[in-house]
């Protein structure tokens, strides 16, 4: 049977607690990135087995001039319009100075109308307002429209405890340019 969706999770965690957590009907591969995914972590058989429709890839984006110093920019490993959904849960406000790189790779991985998310937790300061407010200007520059709920879970992660009840969903759909 041909597949008929990828999905994408941009800082899955090692494990890839929120594709293991999500359901996806038959079809779906779903594809977990994180930078703590390296070839020899893999092969060390150190991480959970995951289900055959979950892989996971080692990969990062970080843009030009990174306070990394001495290490290239990079870019989400995938072709165009690849995915029909991007994940991003609890990433975005860590990387603030890739923000948007990461929304516009993301953008650009994604079919027309395919999803974005990303997971944001608010803590109710002026710190977390500015970081909301740079999220969802990024976003609704790249994709147009963008919808903000609050998240009910699933919490799959370590950062479950810390984030309940302080989280928000930040929704787009990639327009058909």
């Amino acid at each position: 049977m041909a597949l008929r969706e990828w999905w994408l999770d941009v800082g899955s965690g090692i494990n890839a607690e929120h594709w293991v957590a999500t359901p996806a009907s038959e079809g779906v591969l779903r594809l977990a990135m994180d930078p703590l995914l390296t070839s020899g972590m893999i092969a060390s058989g150190r991480l959970e087995t995951l289900s055959p429709n979950v892989r996971r890839v080692g990969a990062e984006v970080r843009p030009e001039h990174s306070v990394e110093t001495g290490k290239a920019r990079s870019f989400i490993p995938f072709r165009d319009a690849v995915f029909t959904r991007v994940h991003c849960g609890f990433v975005l406000h860590l990387y603030l100075e890739a923000l948007g790189l990461l929304v516009a790779e993301c953008y650009r991985v994604l079919r027309p109308g395919g999803v974005f998310e990303a997971l944001l937790p608010h803590f109710g300061d002026a710190h977390s307002d500015g970081i909301h407010r740079s999220t969802r200007r990024e976003m609704e520059e790249r994709f147009g429209a963008v919808e903000v709920t609050r998240f009910e879970g699933p919490f799959t992660t370590f950062w479950a405890d810390l984030y309940r009840d302080r989280t928000y969903l930040l929704r787009s759909v990639r327009r058909h340019d």
